[in-house]
């Protein structure tokens, strides 16, 4: 079967390679002009977080005018989401959301432990894993309490206590009485570089034999007796393609709310804006081994390899509305900032970070929207969050098996109108 993936993000290269393994012809359309562009840092402007402020209010006057006509639309989006509430495409969750995503992730960290050892990945050379830090002992008691229902559903976390976790990670000795305990996951998905498991994935996909068509930005998605006729494009050059196939993947991530409402098909979303900070190490002897989770901060914290030396990757996500894209918080950067100074302090270069912002759309709901839509032969795979990246595997390989109508291995809230 010929099917057309909208979106070559990491939720759309992953659905083209498992699609692809199951025997169709695939092709993928993105407006960029690299696959995956977005997780391996190919489009996003970086700016220095001490410039940010500066910049924003040098901007601000061309930005509310660009903004007036997208927040124009949105309402308008929005009073139409309200009315098509009723028919939403997915069916509601039996169980709780975090549950869902709990086994989303579990399947997901199963399946690229699957593409690694096919690969041949030698055990050494795989991550030294994800240390999830409390600071707040309420609150390491709630996750104790929880530790054997996240186990039935396939969280491999292993909690250990304050001191155990100053061994794993001798770098936060600078929490030693603060620290109430820790959830350490040796090998888990959260630690690996985005970057790097996009470029692969682009590279296994190329070698499956899926065909990329970049630079090629959707138009719209035109219907006709209950199915989707045909795509219409505009490539680099401005020319309109119309292209044809027996199904399709839509992955647009927030553009494919506009042609979800042209279709009819309900997709409210809210957003969150995930602020990203590069800091260059000042003394590596400083600096975590394993990625962290600072669960009282809410930070992410990875070391990654840049060009230049390492540095300390960290991110955090904040609720934010669309009108607000454009508008980083500079106060917020700061609090990270510190945050990371109390944490680990003298291991990072804070007055030389670096700031990139992503704006992320998720459900309702908080879950993907995977699976089925009213229309027999388009298919979702959209509305990740921030953290989609990480069960990027686990929903390609389900809505892959949907759309070749076999039924999925995971159990999870598809949507199946």
């Amino acid at each position: 079967m010929r099917v057309v993936v909208l979106g070559a993000g990491l939720l759309g290269v992953t659905s083209a390679y498992y699609l692809q393994q199951l025997g169709h012809e695939v092709t993928v359309v993105d407006r960029h002009a690299t696959p995956a562009a977005k997780a391996r840092g190919r489009v996003d402007t970086v700016v220095t977080a001490a410039a940010a402020a500066d910049q924003l209010l040098r901007q601000s006057a061309a930005r509310r005018a660009a903004r007036a006509k997208w927040v124009g639309l949105y309402v308008r989006l929005r009073r139409r989401f309200a009315k098509l509430l009723d028919r939403a495409i997915g069916e509601a969750p039996k169980s709780k959301p975090i549950e869902h995503l709990v086994r989303l992730g579990a399947y997901s960290r199963d399946i690229v432990r699957s593409l690694r050892d096919e690969a041949g990945v030698p055990p050494g050379q795989r991550n030294p894993g994800l240390l999830s830090i409390y600071t707040d002992a309420d609150a390491f008691n709630a996750r104790l309490a929880r530790a054997s229902h996240w186990k039935d559903l396939g969280c491999e976390e292993r909690l250990v206590s304050a001191e155990e976790a100053l061994r794993i990670e001798p770098a936060l000795q600078a929490l030693r009485g603060e620290l109430a305990g820790a959830a350490y996951s040796l090998d888990d998905p959260a630690a690996r570089d985005p970057a790097q498991f996009a470029a692969s994935m682009v590279f296994l996909c190329r070698a499956a034999g899926v065909r990329f068509l970049t630079q090629h930005t959707v138009i719209s998605l035109e219907e006709r007796a209950g199915r989707i006729d045909h795509v219409e494009l505009l490539d680099a050059d401005g020319q309109p393609v119309v292209l044809r196939g027996q199904a399709y993947v839509l992955a647009l991530g927030i553009s494919s709310a506009m042609h979800a409402e042209k279709l009819k098909i309900a997709m409210p979303f809210r957003f969150l804006r995930e602020y990203i900070v590069t800091i260059p190490l000042k003394d590596a002897t400083r600096a975590p081994r394993v990625a962290l989770r600072d669960r009282q901060g809410k930070l992410g914290i990875r070391r990654i390899e840049t060009p230049g030396s390492d540095c300390l990757r960290v991110s955090a996500t904040v609720r934010a509305s669309f009108d607000e894209e454009s508008e980083p918080d500079s106060d917020r950067v700061d609090a990270i900032l510190r945050r990371i100074e109390t944490l680990l302090p003298g291991a990072a270069d804070t007055a030389h970070a670096s700031l990139e912002t992503v704006v992320h759309a998720v459900s309702r709901d908080g879950l993907p929207m995977i699976g089925k839509t009213r229309l027999f032969n388009l298919f979702l795979n959209v509305a990740p969050g921030a953290r989609g990246w990480i069960n990027a595997c686990g929903a390609g390989k389900s809505i892959a098996r949907i759309v070749s109508g076999l039924r999925p291995e995971l159990e999870f809230a598809f949507r199946n109108p």
